[in-house]
């Protein structure tokens, strides 16, 4: 009898140990439906807890939301009804308000990439390819003052210089100004055939056009201050014609009106002389070449001439001619 009460009484604290180790523990349960289960949770999980009834056996898997708000709250107090428990228990609004005003959300600023400077006209120069610009810019500046000195007939030097010194604005005023038509020394020399006396032991200076040993002289005839005219030569004299071919070019003459007056006077004749009537001028532009026979009308930046074949006119201006050449007409 001895053996068999210590038995009982061990068998009775080993399942006191296990009842223990599993954390169940009897207690009443109570339902929102009023009912109480005298017991102990034998069973949790997502679905509910199955309770070992007092009485004996076990209760179906009653869910969460059938048990009251202190059973549940009884039920969380066990490590293994926790989980499951605390989605059901609901938290008053007084502690909701304090747990809401606990919990302050604190926005740390993140790291800040500097946005990109501006660049301005002094950092786009500095670059390389600002400087480029610039040298493409002088390069140009200087181009146009060349082609703006040979167009109006004003020094290449001065009319460079000054671009470099004012870009822009020195080719502009220089274009704006008028041709010059002559140069200082022939200005001086067609002074001297107008009013200047003859030189002592000498005779006096002829004007262009006449012969030393002609019976009569062309008289030396004003230029118009502008506008399309007809060149002409007065009196029966005759001006000194081109003897043979000759060719002209540009950089070695200055193709204006007065070159032009000067060196062919014979080909401003409606009717020819002897000496050019078999003569053409040939003159080459950036656009074509020209044959002509006659020069009909001159201005101060270009000229008119008729052309050897069809007979007719065509205008040709002074900054556009290449070469000028006196040939005869059937010469290639």
């Amino acid at each position: 009898m001895q053996s068999i009460s210590m038995r009982s009484l061990l068998c009775f604290v080993l399942g006191l140990c296990l009842l223990n180790g599993t954390g169940i523990m009897a207690a009443n349960f109570r339902l929102t439906d009023s009912t109480v289960l005298r017991g102990e949770a034998a069973s949790f999980d997502d679905n509910g807890l199955v309770v070992q009834l007092e009485v004996g056996g076990f209760s179906p898997r009653i869910s969460w939301n059938k048990f009251t708000q202190e059973t549940l709250k009884e039920l969380a107090k066990n490590p293994n009804a926790a989980k499951f428990v605390e989605p059901f228990i609901e938290i008053p609004p007084e502690e909701q308000v304090k747990e809401t005003t606990k919990k302050e959300i604190i926005i740390k600023p993140g790291p800040r990439v500097d946005p990109p400077q501006k660049a301005g006209l002094i950092a786009f120069i500095t670059t390389p390819a600002g400087l480029a610009f610039l040298a493409v810019l002088f390069l140009a500046n200087i181009y146009a003052a060349y082609e703006t000195a040979r167009y109006r007939n004003r020094p290449v030097a001065v009319v460079c210089g000054l671009s470099v010194i004012l870009p822009v604005v020195a080719p502009i005023l220089f274009l704006s100004m008028p041709t010059v038509e002559e140069y200082a020394g022939e200005a001086e020399g067609e002074g001297a055939l107008e009013g200047a006396p003859a030189t002592a032991g000498g005779p006096p200076p002829l004007p262009p056009g006449a012969r030393a040993g002609g019976t009569t002289t062309a008289a030396v005839k004003a230029k118009p201050a502008g506008g399309l005219t007809v060149a002409q030569n007065e009196g029966s004299g005759t001006s000194t014609p081109v003897a043979g071919p000759a060719l002209y070019k540009r950089g070695e003459f200055t193709f204006n009106r007065r070159f032009f007056e000067t060196k062919f006077p014979g080909f401003f004749r409606v009717v020819p002389s002897e000496t050019e009537k078999d003569m053409v001028i040939v003159i080459r532009t950036a656009r074509g070449e020209y044959v002509a026979k006659r020069i009909s009308r001159i201005s101060m930046n270009e000229m008119h001439v008729q052309v050897l074949r069809g007979g007719t006119e065509a205008g040709v201006p002074f900054s556009e001619i290449v070469e000028v050449q006196v040939r005869h007409k059937d010469a290639k």
